[in-house]
């Protein structure tokens, strides 16, 4: 059957299509998939060189999207990532912000092939095969956004694509 064959060798050049240009992909473009909860981590560059802000992405998980960020701690020497739900804008308090983070922590790049885990790297540079957030899964159970998921998504997002 040449036809299922051909269509079957056109599918497999499109993934490796695929699949390279996630491999050169820059971490402001990645896009990673945790599969379990069909839980997407979509990456954006940041507003400038005066941000705070090292990486700037977006959480889509349960049909809504939530806001993310990351910012370098100097005093633990980590970049520190935030999941945000519906926070106020303004002077807020820290308790504002508390009750409207989903999840926090360190955010680490990982390489699924090799087993190496690292921390993530600066935009403009090739992104990891995985994502870590440490402790992600539990702490969207448990807030008010993810109470009512029927899944509990896994703290491990591999790079899926690259957003052109």
């Amino acid at each position: 059957m040449p036809g299922v064959r051909s269509a079957a060798v056109v599918a497999f050049l499109l993934l490796g299509v695929r699949s390279l240009a996630a491999a050169e992909c820059p971490i402001e473009k990645a896009i990673y998939v945790e599969p379990e909860a069909r839980a997407e981590l979509r990456f954006a560059r940041t507003d400038g060189e005066n941000s705070p802000l090292s990486h700037r992405f977006s959480l889509v998980l349960g049909g809504k999207s939530f806001d993310g960020h990351v910012m370098y701690d100097p005093e633990i020497e980590r970049p520190v990532a935030m999941i945000l739900n519906n926070c106020p804008e303004g002077d807020v308090t820290g308790a504002d912000i508390a009750a409207c983070t989903v999840w926090r922590g360190i955010i680490y790049a990982g390489d699924e092939l090799k087993g190496g885990i690292g921390l993530l790297p600066s935009e403009g540079e090739k992104a990891p095969r995985a994502i870590l957030l440490p402790g992600f899964g539990p702490a969207w159970t448990a807030s008010s956004a993810g109470k009512s998921s029927e899944k509990t998504p896994w703290d491990v997002f591999s790079l899926q694509g690259c957003d052109q």
